[in-house]
C-alpha cells in the first residue's frame, strides 16, 4: 500500500504542460525549398518539439508538442533566427479550463505568463488558438498598431513588472497575445 501512494504522490508531483498542444509558424525571407528546410531543420532539433509539418507555398510550419514539458515560444523564435529568417507570425492552440480572459488579463499556463490584449471579456473552455503579438513575433508595424490596447509597460519590455502580476515581482517572461 505504501509503495502505491509513493508513486501517486510522485505521479501527482510531477509537472504538468500539456496545456499548451500546438503552434503554427509563418517564416517570412524564405525564397526557396531550402531555406524551408533550413528552418524546419532548426526547429525539428527543439527537445519540446514532438513533429514538425511543413507547408512550404505558405512558409507555414504546424508544430505539436510533446506532453508534460514546459513550452518556451522564444526558443522556436530564436531556431527561426538562428536559421537567419524571422517570425511573421505564430498561432498558438492551448487547452482552456474556464479561463476568465479580458483586456490587461494576466493568466499562467503551461508554465508560462500570457497578457492577453485587445480581446473582450470572456471565458476560455476547451481548445482556443491564438496570436503571440510580441516584438520579433509579428511585424513591426503590427507590433507597433498593438500597443494602443495597453498601456502596461511589459509589453515593451516583454518581463513582468509590478503591472503584471499580483504574485511575483521577479522578473519573468510574459508573453502577449490576443484572440
Amino acid at each position: 500500500m505504501k509503495k502505491i501512494i509513493i508513486i501517486a504522490l510522485l505521479f501527482l508531483s510531477a509537472p504538468v504542460f500539456a496545456q499548451i498542444k500546438s503552434a503554427t509558424l509563418t517564416a517570412s525571407g524564405l525564397t526557396c525549398s531550402m531555406c524551408s528546410k533550413s528552418i524546419y531543420k532548426a526547429i525539428s532539433k527543439i527537445p519540446f518539439i514532438q513533429s514538425v509539418d511543413v507547408d512550404v507555398e505558405k512558409s507555414s510550419y504546424t508544430m505539436q508538442f510533446k506532453a508534460n514539458e514546459k513550452v518556451e515560444l522564444d526558443e522556436i523564435k530564436k531556431a527561426v533566427q538562428d536559421a537567419g529568417f524571422s517570425v511573421a507570425s505564430l498561432q498558438v492552440t492551448a487547452s482552456f479550463a474556464n479561463e476568465a480572459i479580458y483586456n490587461d488579463a494576466h493568466i499562467s499556463l503551461g508554465g508560462s505568463a500570457f497578457h492577453f490584449m485587445n480581446v473582450s471579456k470572456q471565458t476560455l473552455n476547451g481548445d482556443k488558438t491564438f496570436k503571440v503579438i510580441d516584438k520579433n513575433f509579428v511585424p513591426l508595424k503590427e507590433y507597433k498598431k498593438n500597443s494602443k490596447y495597453t498601456k502596461m509597460k511589459c509589453y515593451e519590455t516583454g518581463v513582468m513588472g509590478s503591472c503584471s502580476s499580483k504574485n511575483s515581482t521577479e522578473a519573468k517572461r510574459i508573453y502577449h497575445v490576443t484572440i
